[in-house]
């Protein structure tokens, strides 16, 4: 990963702002940040006036990399400009690679899709299987195998409703809205 000029605006009392702090911090990514709601006068109307060169709305958090701005907790797409890959992007191209062909695709909200992704490899970590990030497993494989993803009841809810539960698997037709986005009621029998 080359160096990358990075600047963060943020207000200290912004839970977006402090979350993207830490995952820079974590992932060792050299950066620099303004607090906005610290500064006061002059700096902060001079502030201003470079934030709103990068973001006229001067929204927080506001992030930019190599001259790239990207406003909101844009979790990916702050990775993807920066260079980073993680377990997370390696099981998002492996599964895309199997699922595609066989008629399931991610949900065109990649910031979704990952922070189901991670749910998956946290489950993973926690029981040793990926059980689906939208349910409670028991931690008992053999009784959670109907929702080890992709669960069992996906086929039957992206035919009908063009999503699976949680929206991570979709139908082709779901993610150009010509089906309607509904809400997939759980298949799974209470207390499995």
């Amino acid at each position: 990963m080359e160096n990358k000029k990075i600047k963060l605006y943020s207000i200290t009392t912004c839970a977006f702002c402090q979350a993207i702090k830490k995952m820079l911090k974590d992932l060792g990514v050299a950066y620099e940040f303004v607090d906005a709601d610290l500064l006061f006068g002059g700096e902060r109307e001079e502030m201003l006036e470079e934030l709103r060169q990068v973001n006229p709305s001067c929204s927080f958090p506001t992030i930019t990399i190599d001259g790239q701005t990207i406003t909101g907790f844009k979790v990916q797409e702050i990775k993807e400009a920066i260079g980073i890959r993680t377990q997370v992007d390696e099981l998002y191209d492996a599964l895309k690679k199997i699922q595609e062909p066989k008629g399931y695709f991610f949900n065109r909200d990649k910031e979704r899709d990952f922070d189901l992704l991670r749910g998956l490899l946290t489950n993973k970590d926690r029981y040793g299987y990926m059980s689906c990030p939208c349910r409670l497993a028991s931690g008992n494989r053999e009784r959670d195998q109907d929702i080890i993803c992709p669960c069992v009841y996906r086929e039957a809810d992206v035919k009908e409703f063009g999503s699976c539960y949680c929206q991570l698997y979709v139908s082709a037709k779901w993610n150009e809205d010509i089906t309607p986005h509904a809400v997939v009621p759980e298949r799974r029998v209470p207390n499995r």
